[in-house]
């Protein structure tokens, strides 16, 4: 929840003190293109690290959610927890599959963040989860759970990016 979030965030500012790494592992901040192209008329497209791993990501959760048992157990139990444990579903092990997939996808996440604009700053992307909740939520996800795809989830992020950007 938000408050949780807050919880950690405020746990984190602390023990960080607030500071900024800018120094970090040549590994880690040089620019990987898999794909270049240069057109006749002087414009050029690449294809970077990031976006072969966010392909990477999506495809891994969608395997997950549509191809194996425990996706579909994990969206019974979001669609109804009650239902879910009376036809036999651990739910307690549904909360821990979900939130450590959550929580190694953020992981991920943190570092592409990280390689992208080559620092770590501890409040790079405070006061976005909103936009995420937005995003989820134009993707045709219910708040409640149980709900929901992940190519509309992919959508509702590209939409608020695009209007982002556009507004810009």
């Amino acid at each position: 929840t938000i408050a949780t979030f807050n919880i950690y965030f405020g746990m984190l500012m602390f023990l960080t003190g607030g500071v900024s790494i800018y120094d970090l592992p040549d590994w880690l901040v040089t620019p990987v293109i898999l794909f270049e192209h240069q057109a006749a008329n002087g414009s050029w497209s690449e294809i970077t690290l990031p976006s072969l791993i966010m392909v990477g990501c999506v495809l891994a959760t969608w395997l997950l959610i549509t191809r194996t048992t425990t996706g579909r157990q994990i969206i019974a139990f979001g669609d109804n927890p009650e239902g879910a444990r009376r036809f036999g579903i651990n739910i307690a092990a549904m909360q821990f599959i979900a939130f450590g997939w959550l929580g190694l996808m953020s992981g991920i996440a943190g570092l592409v963040q990280a390689h992208y604009v080559q620092e770590v700053v501890p409040n790079a992307l405070y006061g976005r989860e909103l936009d995420v909740l937005a995003a989820v939520v134009l993707g045709g996800a219910r708040l409640g759970g149980g709900r929901g795809t992940v190519l509309g989830c992919v959508l509702g992020v590209l939409l608020i990016s695009v209007t982002q950007n556009g507004l810009n």
